[in-house]
């Protein structure tokens, strides 16, 4: 078990998804200036109507775009792990700090439900009109891979880190993929940036 900041947030993170923050309530200034000095990772978690969810994803910053002269900061960080908030305590100034523990995957996905996905993934990527870096694309290997670059709703995102089975992944994703695949035109939606 760790013990991990917690960012909750109106959106869900996933392993190898990149995500811009804007950082501007001190609390959470703090948390990121630590976590620039350390290299240490902080979990995002979902807060909806519901309260907060008790599972999230680490993430770590990749790059810190601006350091604001009030303290704030534009950040990119990436999705990491998987993880299941034991408790949780806060500090003096309202930051949320968790203990957790890591998910592990219960079972690898069959070849070929993993070459299934694949195949679906890239006739998205084509009909897009995404040709660029293939080899990239051919190699990936696991169900987060796969939802790198899609912007899927938070109810969706959430049920797959909730998941810790790749098999039933790549099936949500493939089911994802195969409606995709029915429409006849779609567009791609340019991300938000999501601020705390």
């Amino acid at each position: 078990m760790d013990n991990m900041p917690l960012f909750p947030l109106n959106i869900v993170a996933v392993p190898k998804e990149r995500i811009p923050l804007h950082i501007f309530e001190p609390r959470y200034k703090r948390m990121i200036k630590d976590s620039i000095k350390t290299g240490d990772p902080f979990g995002i978690v979902l807060k909806d109507d519901k309260g907060l969810k008790s599972i999230g994803c680490s993430v770590k910053i990749i790059r810190v775009l601006k350091e604001h002269p009030t303290g704030e900061y534009d950040i990119i960080v990436q999705g990491q792990q998987c993880f299941r908030i034991k408790d949780k305590v806060q500090e003096n100034d309202q930051l949320w700090i968790g203990n957790v523990t890591y998910l592990e995957d219960q079972e690898s996905a069959p070849a070929d439900l993993l070459e299934k996905t694949r195949d679906q993934y890239l006739h998205i990527l084509l009909k897009l009109g995404l040709n660029e870096d293939m080899e990239r694309h051919m190699s990936k290997s696991r169900s987060f891979d796969f939802i790198e670059f899609i912007n899927l709703p938070n109810k969706i995102k959430q049920q797959l880190i909730e998941t810790n089975d790749e098999n039933q992944r790549l099936e949500i994703i493939n089911r994802i993929f195969t409606g995709v695949m029915t429409m006849v035109s779609f567009g791609t939606n340019g991300q938000q940036i999501s601020e705390a």
